[in-house]
């Protein structure tokens, strides 16, 4: 396909199989939302480079097989609002990622995130239950859930922390 103008893209859930992003999406320019939720995807997310992500401001890609850490993407987003990528293989430790100040919205539950959980500051939605976080929970206004089914995180709401 030779597409040019898009500028919010969504293919979620829709039967699509599409095993990888498209170059059409990777080389675009101007796309700044863009939802691949459950499209089937099997991509190591540090091999996909698209063109331009400075001016992104929401990427879905929830429930696909993609593995890698999202580290690259996110530290060359300025203005991403939401960000989910829940269940997947995503592998990384989510202390090094400087998540932008714009972003609102973090889904990243039933992976496999690793380290201590940043201050959530600014955050409106967070989940990053079922991964392998440790550490005690900064004060935040989630629930407990969305910390739920990690190794060992705690919190008054969760397991107390040790001493």
């Amino acid at each position: 396909m030779n597409v040019k103008g898009i500028e919010s893209l969504d293919l979620s859930y829709n039967g699509l199989h599409l095993s990888e992003i498209p170059k059409w999406i990777t080389s675009s320019t101007i796309i700044y939302s863009l939802k691949l939720a459950r499209c089937e995807i099997k991509i190591k997310l540090d091999d996909w480079k698209p063109v331009e992500t400075y001016f992104y401001d929401y990427i879905d890609l929830s429930d696909n097989e993609i593995s890698g850490s999202p580290v690259g993407l996110l530290n060359r987003t300025n203005y991403l609002v939401g960000f989910r990528a829940s269940g997947n293989r995503i592998l990384f430790d989510v202390e090094s990622v400087k998540f932008p100040n714009t972003l609102k919205d973090l889904d990243l539950s039933r992976n496999l995130v690793f380290g201590k959980l940043p201050k959530a500051s600014g955050l409106e939605k967070l989940n990053v239950s079922n991964n392998h976080l440790c550490g005690p929970i900064p004060p935040n206004k989630f629930p407990a859930s969305a910390f739920s089914g990690n190794n060992c995180l705690c919190s008054s709401s969760l397991s107390p922390c040790k001493a």
